[in-house]
């Protein structure tokens, strides 16, 4: 039997431990067994100590995210609902602790790059740029593209879900599981070379939509050609459908 190419992608959490149950026993449900989270379990109004237990129980494979290292840290613990060290268990921080900022996942015979920013800089972020904002560019990426490694590269920091594609590798932006406004999941099809995009709203997974990466309309060859012209609602533009 060929390995699956389903690939289940958790943005950042922010300790909503019953979205993150919620997300995980469907993904499950839908066989999917192979499941990447972009970290940033810190700092949310939920239970950091669960949402560890959970992880660990459903063998999630995660990265660390800045609100983890800042935690750990003990720096901006000013943000909104910020954990401490103090109210955590020995096995979280453990856990915590041993969360690297960067993870190869193998999905069939695919190398899949896992980071929360760019690469092992949990901070960088990037964006094509639209009317809206202006081009952010990020030469650890375009390094990591030139290196030509991974096909794709999943990460998160941003709480937005999007596709940048570049000429030899996609990158995946995971979204988040916290707040009013896109909170949600992603599953890959590497076969298919398609996404399905999920809600999350009153304890319901909603499906969105399926999105076929083939229909993307352009490329860039690094962030360097970015130029201002995209549009960043290929995931968010779907018509909702009860899952």
């Amino acid at each position: 039997m060929p390995a699956p190419l389903k690939l289940g992608i958790i943005g950042d959490v922010h300790a909503e431990h019953h979205r993150l149950t919620l997300t995980l026993d469907y993904l499950y449900n839908q066989g999917i067994n192979q499941i990447a989270c972009t970290g940033d379990l810190s700092d949310g109004v939920g239970d950091l100590d669960e949402t560890v237990e959970i992880l660990m129980d459903h063998n999630v494979t995660t990265v660390a995210g800045n609100h983890d290292r800042w935690l750990l840290t003990d720096r901006s613990r000013h943000v909104t609902n910020a954990h401490h060290r103090s109210d955590l268990n020995s096995k979280t921080l453990d856990y915590l602790e041993s969360l690297p900022k960067t993870r190869t996942i193998t999905v069939g015979q695919q190398d899949v790059l896992l980071c929360h920013g760019m690469g092992d800089q949990d901070l960088a972020k990037i964006w094509p740029g639209t009317e809206r904002m202006p081009v952010e560019r990020s030469s650890r990426l375009d390094d990591i593209i030139d290196q030509g490694r991974f096909s794709w590269i999943i990460n998160g920091h941003v709480h937005f879900q999007s596709v940048i594609p570049f000429e030899t590798a996609v990158l995946i932006n995971a979204g988040t599981l916290a707040g009013n406004r896109w909170p949600g999941f992603l599953i890959l099809d590497l076969a298919s070379q398609t996404i399905d995009v999920f809600s999350l709203a009153d304890d319901q997974v909603t499906f969105k939509g399926t999105r076929d990466l083939g229909t993307l309309p352009r490329t860039w060859k690094n962030t360097q050609h970015f130029d201002g012209d995209w549009d960043p609602t290929f995931l968010i533009d779907t018509t909702a459908t009860a899952a």
